[in-house]
This record gives C-alpha cells, structure tokens and sequence, in this order.
C-alpha cells in the first residue's frame, strides 16, 4: 500500500476586532499521491458568472452567495483506499506507550484537504444532492 505523508499548515488570522487568533490545519502531501483515479471537477467560468449577475439585476431578482468552507471535508472515499500516517504523539496521553506502533496508519473514509481527487468527489456530492432537490441538469 502507498502511504500518503502530511503536513501542518500554520496561520495567524486577525479578528474584526483586531485580536488574533492561531489555525492549524492538517493537509495531506498531494505530490506523494500517485495512485488516485480522475480528479477533473467542473469550473464555472467568469464571463457565466458575470452574465448571472447582469440578468439578476436586470430582471430585479435577489441574489445570494453560498460559500462552503468545509466542502472537501464531508465527500465520502468510496473508490480509492487512501492510507495516512498519523501524526506523532497519536493517541496523545496514551498510559502504555510500548502498546501502540509509533507510526500509525489510517485509511482515510473522508476527503481531506490537500487530496487531488478532493474537488471530484465534493462536485459529485454537490451534484447529488442537487439532484436530489429537484433540479435538473441542462443538456450541454
């Protein structure tokens, strides 16, 4: 099995109020993925956006913005066994140490940032539901 290494991404973010406030972020190493199947996810152009925007005004609708900052976190890994190793001290505050291997590894069951099939599988789950909604797909 291919293991896929990770890495910690750091972030200082300044609140309104002009306190801050520390992120970390765990992100698996793409560039060691070389066993992934199809990764192409549909992007909307911005002349379509812009069209979108002109029409709404025009026509005098109400326009809203939806921003999923969690989106490729919750499509489910079905199709690829993805194996991660955990970070050191996992399980942290562990009693017995000479119990557990110092490396561990998981099989990812979600997608995780980072993943070059992540934007697929999020645009399929998106599709989905959609769908499941009652909107239909235009012919292309």
């Amino acid at each position: 099995m291919k293991l896929v290494g990770y890495r910690w991404v750091f972030k200082t973010k300044r609140n309104p109020d002009g306190s801050k406030r520390y992120k970390a972020d765990l992100v698996i190493k793409a560039y060691e993925q070389t066993d992934f199947g199809e990764t192409y996810a549909p992007v909307g152009k911005l002349t379509t956006i812009r069209y979108l925007i002109s029409l709404v005004g025009r026509c005098g609708w109400n326009i809203d913005h939806l921003d999923v900052t969690t989106a490729f976190l919750k499509p489910d890994v079905d199709d690829d066994d993805i194996y991660l190793v955990l970070p050191e001290g996992w399980p942290e505050g562990h009693e017995d140490k000479a119990t557990y291997a110092p490396r561990i590894i998981v099989r990812l069951r979600y997608a995780f940032y980072g993943l070059n099939q992540a934007p697929r599988l999020w645009h399929n789950d998106i599709n989905t539901f959609l769908l499941f909604l009652g909107f239909n797909l235009l012919p292309t």
